[in-house]
């Protein structure tokens, strides 16, 4: 297994031994298999005990299965931005995950919080006993100021309501405000972002509306990913034998390439990694599938169109960069 999967060597709290061990105990159990979202843009699959020191090292049980027991989304972000640049440790995942940012620690907010299996409380999947991950003393705050009031689902939201999603896409939104990333730069290298409270009601619901839309695509559930605004023009065996950078083609091999790749997508950085680079070379060597080709397609998309919402954020939330 190490020199099939390259596993190198073992480390403290993860051994070839102690992950056999795990599989060994607790399987094979197919419903143990389950999506991860590996980095941004790239969700893969795995074998998820939830034990520590086993198949994962440290699957961080008492948060992931918040994203198991039923519907979830989640903020992901990082205490500090360790990276050059602005603060760019910020993504959004709806699914157990790994790793987003090249940090020591990512931190994982489920927006819901499911019962405990073990408590005797209504099933995990049952969305009506999921509680809203969230200070409801601050929530409270909020919807006084903005003259609205706070719903927990969507049977009960009217246009002078709130929901849990529409606070966390106006977070989401704010901290992906250049504006705002600029302000507070030497905040954000220390400690974790903090968003303001809106102004009112008008900005609230614009910046909810502009993180909703950074969410659908970050999810890649956005109809705009549909949208072809790269080609793949080229036969070939689709293998990644190099992640070259031609003008406006990015090759893979010596007769395979993408073109009409925007220089905003390949350059654009989410916690330290460029998805659009980060992604090919990590199949490197390996027969894109065309599920991966179309994937990687829209990839470039949403990239492209995060870059159009961070500058409306900005006339949504004016800050003095000063």
């Amino acid at each position: 297994a190490r020199e099939r999967f390259n596993l190198g060597a073992d480390a403290r709290d993860w051994k070839v031994s102690l992950a056999r061990k795990d599989l060994e105990e607790d399987g094979p159990d197919y419903q143990r298999i389950v999506p991860i979202m590996y980095r941004p843009f790239d969700q893969r699959h795995t074998y998820y005990t939830g034990r520590s020191k086993g198949f994962h090292c440290n699957p961080r049980e008492k948060v992931m299965r918040h994203f198991l027991a039923g519907e979830n989304v989640g903020l992901v972000a990082a205490k500090r931005q360790s990276s050059p640049g602005s603060y760019n440790n910020v993504f959004i995942t709806n699914k157990v995950n790994e790793g987003h940012f090249r940090v020591d620690i990512n931190y994982v907010f489920p927006l819901y919080l499911y019962p405990d299996a073990d408590s005797g409380q209504q099933n995990l999947g049952d969305r009506s006993s999921r509680k809203p991950n969230l200070s409801l003393d601050l929530v409270k705050e909020i919807a006084a100021n903005l003259k609205m009031e706070f719903v927990y689902e969507e049977e009960s939201r009217r246009n002078d309501t709130f929901r849990p999603e529409d606070l966390l896409d106006y977070i989401y939104a704010v901290l992906h405000s250049p504006g705002y990333r600029e302000t507070y730069r030497e905040f954000l290298k220390t400690d974790f972002p903090r968003a303001p409270f809106p102004a009112n009601k008008k900005q609230f619901l614009a910046l909810a509306e502009l993180g909703a839309e950074l969410r659908s695509l970050h999810l890649m559930e956005s109809e705009k990913l549909n949208e072809r605004i790269i080609t793949y023009p080229e036969a070939g065996d689709h293998v990644v034998r190099q992640v070259k950078r031609e003008k406006d083609r990015v090759r893979i091999n010596k007769t395979q390439y993408f073109a009409k790749i925007p220089n905003v997508a390949w350059e654009f950085h989410i916690g330290g990694f460029q998805p659009a680079q980060k992604y090919l070379k990590d199949r490197k060597n390996r027969e894109l599938t065309y599920d991966e080709i179309s994937h990687y397609q829209k990839i470039i998309v949403a990239l492209v169109e995060t870059d159009k919402i961070m500058k409306k954020i900005d006339v949504c939330l004016p800050l003095k960069t000063s």
